[in-house]
């Protein structure tokens, strides 16, 4: 039997049997449970009201499937863009009603269903004791974000499960399963869902009955913690290279250190302050940018894939690149035909499924059993054979026009009339290469990225005669292997290797004025790439890109054509291609692993010298940066201004996950919009003695002239 001790839009409270009180989230506006201020303000009206006489315990449950996630994701935002004190005044407002929920004279007991994440975790960590079903999940993701849990997160977790626990938790962002949890101190007990609440209620009577110390645990809770040196010294030592671009986790590491000695209040307004200094930084406004442009594209291709299904896939063109494809592919539970016109080729691509796989089973991901049912879905041959079975059909044959028609056309007419063909072209328009079939509304381009099965983007190319269908199928198939599917339009280059282009054609021309390639790589990684672009080059292959260059230099002549000789051409000339060949802008030898290494080669600048002009003495360091990063977000601009992507958001997504650009500036687009377009705009006229790379679009223009921004 119970009866309604409060109802509100976000909780209830219900007296049960025993004196027990129950406080259920219940969130009637959604189909989750957030830690929104409404829900803070409710539960703080809540135990206001709640009669403190008559009631022996309190259970802390969900109506949801989920117990309670963190803050929305958009309510995030907003407080990040609220001064220091406003964001202070947030945390120690909602730290204080939770400590109202802590600090209720009876103990209580908190059952944690499908999931208690940031927020969520934090007010679930305010009971004495906590009980989850095994297939729940906890964590702290907020790092993730670029901030730190600033409710009593940073405050609770060490005085319950440890520092080190604690440390771990918080500076890694991971979900932890209710098992691992159990394992690590942060909750009591686990259960099944059928029994989750019965238990709960029982553990809650032996806290009743005075069989369990609940009030010890309150001491244990609002005392001061010991630091565990090693483990401190240690994720000290992980963070710091990365501290500079993303200083959340070493920030979570000296606020533990300072708060171990603290009592619980003091620690809070210390995670209070720390909160505000982290939501000042661009890093965590550009890292909540980046979440919601994914989730952003997420909707959009679900809606795109239409509920398409590819039952059974085929893999034109066998060898390294193909290879991935078929492996990639069946990993995920697609069969797939995987042809070639040559049976050493088919070997190749096979041995290379067969390598993937073997990495899977080294790694523990999946059984050898598993590993072998997967390969033997991968069927190669020379023929034809079973090729109306196929629901789509990935090209990946040599990048030449000619025999891209030549394969389509042949494998279209012994294909069913509805197979999606889909070219994995890195530089040939789709329109160009449809020309030469006769349902030419079936082609559809979807360039991967090498290596296949490690980069996680996908360009589906719609050209102006795929249809809607073909598209849909195509995106469809991106999603059953486990990639993002970026929707680009028809153009030299697509999004990524055009975007890429201005990169290099700007990198090609400050190595024409002298500057050391280098130095060139040093800013760049300082400023936080991955790779320098010589390096990147290197490993991309210069041969493969000297021929892509040359292509987009004839679609973009203002832009990327050059009126001298490259270093890219020279190196390419030279047959140093790069890590391929053993030497490009460096020299590169395996390891003992077999993984190139790479070391400088003095033979580089000898080559290069003889191409150059000027002194470098005249061009500095944020110059440099700022030609290079202009160069990539002016072409993304034309690129948004011609629709090639739906939005800046869908540009900067395929930028972060095609080229490896730095997350802590989201894209190039942002990373305009954070520097302000007047900034830009001076850019563009700074730098416009050197060419049209430097020009702005009459998007940018119009954007600059109207105060605006790339993002709404």
């Amino acid at each position: 039997m119970s009866n309604s001790l409060y109802s509100g839009n976000f909780l209830r409270i219900d007296q049960l049997d025993n004196g027990i009180a129950e406080l259920c989230l219940d969130n009637l506006n959604a189909p989750v449970n957030t830690l929104s201020v409404e829900f803070r303000e409710e539960l703080r009206d809540a135990l206001a009201t709640l009669p403190l006489d008559g009631i022996n315990g309190l259970l802390l449950s969900s109506a949801k499937p989920g117990f309670l996630a963190g803050a929305n994701i958009d309510e995030l935002e907003t407080l990040l863009a609220k001064t220091t004190a406003q964001q202070i005044e947030f945390c120690e407002n909602t730290a204080a009603v939770l400590c109202q929920l802590e600090d209720l004279p009876f103990p209580s007991v908190c059952a944690v269903n499908g999931f208690a994440l940031g927020g969520g975790l934090e007010v679930a960590l305010c009971t004495d004791y906590r009980l989850a079903t095994d297939r729940a999940l906890l964590g702290f993701p907020e790092v993730g974000l670029g901030v730190l849990p600033g409710v009593g997160g940073t405050v609770k977790s060490p005085r319950l499960a440890g520092f080190e626990t604690a440390l771990e938790w918080l500076s890694s962002g991971r979900q932890y399963s209710g098992k691992h949890a159990l394992s690590a101190g942060m909750v009591d007990d686990i259960a099944d869902d059928n029994s989750l609440r019965e238990k709960s209620l029982a553990l809650l009577n032996e806290a009743i009955s005075g069989k369990l110390d609940w009030q010890q645990r309150r001491r244990q809770r609002k005392g001061s913690v010991e630091i565990n040196t090693e483990a401190l010294e240690n994720s000290f030592a992980k963070f710091k290279r990365s501290a500079k671009h993303y200083p959340a986790a070493n920030t979570i590491c000296e606020l533990l250190q300072r708060c171990a000695p603290l009592d619980r209040d003091a620690a809070l307004s210390e995670e209070a302050a720390c909160f505000s200094q982290l939501a000042q930084s661009t890093t965590a406004k550009a890292l909540v940018a980046v979440y919601q442009a994914q989730q952003s594209l997420k909707k959009k291709n679900k809606r795109y894939a239409n509920k398409e299904t590819i039952e059974k896939a085929g893999v034109l063109g066998a060898g390294i690149m193909g290879g991935g494809i078929a492996y990639t592919t069946a990993l995920r539970g697609t069969p797939v035909i995987m042809k070639d016109i040559q049976q050493s080729a088919v070997e190749l691509g096979l041995k290379e499924a067969r390598k993937l796989l073997g990495k899977q089973v080294s790694q523990q991901r999946i059984s050898q059993d598993k590993a072998d049912t997967i390969l033997s879905s991968i069927l190669g041959q020379l023929d034809f054979a079973d090729f109306d079975s196929l629901d789509i059909i990935a090209e990946a044959v040599v990048e030449k026009l000619e025999i891209k028609q030549a394969v389509l056309a042949e494998t279209a007419k012994n294909s069913r009339a509805d197979v999606v063909l889909a070219s994995n072209t890195s530089s040939l328009r789709i329109s160009d290469i449809a020309a030469g079939l006769d349902n030419p509304a079936q082609l559809v381009g979807m360039h991967f990225f090498n290596p296949v099965h490690m980069m996680p983007l996908v360009e589906v190319v719609k050209g102006p005669q795929s249809s809607d269908q073909a598209v849909a199928k195509t995106i469809a198939y991106a999603l059953q292997m486990g990639k993002t599917p970026l929707l680009v339009k028809d153009c030299s280059g697509f999004l990524i290797n055009r975007i890429l282009g201005a990169y290099f054609a700007a990198f090609s021309l400050l190595i024409r004025e002298g500057v050391d390639f280098q130095r060139i790589d040093n800013i760049m990684t300082a400023w936080g790439l991955p790779m320098g672009p010589a390096y990147l080059l290197d490993v991309a292959g210069l041969d493969t890109l000297d021929k892509a260059m040359r292509i987009l230099g004839e679609a973009y002549p203002d832009v990327m054509a050059a009126n001298f000789e490259t270093a890219i051409n020279t190196l390419a000339k030279e047959g140093r291609y790069g890590q391929k060949t053993g030497a490009g802008f460096y020299q590169y030898q395996a390891d003992d692993k077999g993984r190139p290494q790479r070391s400088n080669d003095p033979k580089t600048t000898a080559l290069l010298a003889a191409n150059q002009i000027g002194s470098a003495n005249t061009i500095n360091d944020q110059d440099i940066e700022d030609r290079l990063v202009l160069a990539m977000l002016l072409e993304a601009s034309r690129c948004l201004n011609e629709g090639i992507c739906e939005s800046a958001e869908d540009i900067d997504t395929g930028m972060r996950l095609g080229t490896g650009f730095p997350a802590h500036f989201c894209g190039p687009l942002w990373y305009a919009d954070n520097k302000g377009l007047d900034w830009v705009m001076d850019g563009c006229e700074r730098f416009a003695s050197l060419g049209g790379m430097y020009a702005a679009d009459s998007g940018l223009i119009e954007r600059a002239k109207n105060k605006g921004s790339f993002y709404s």
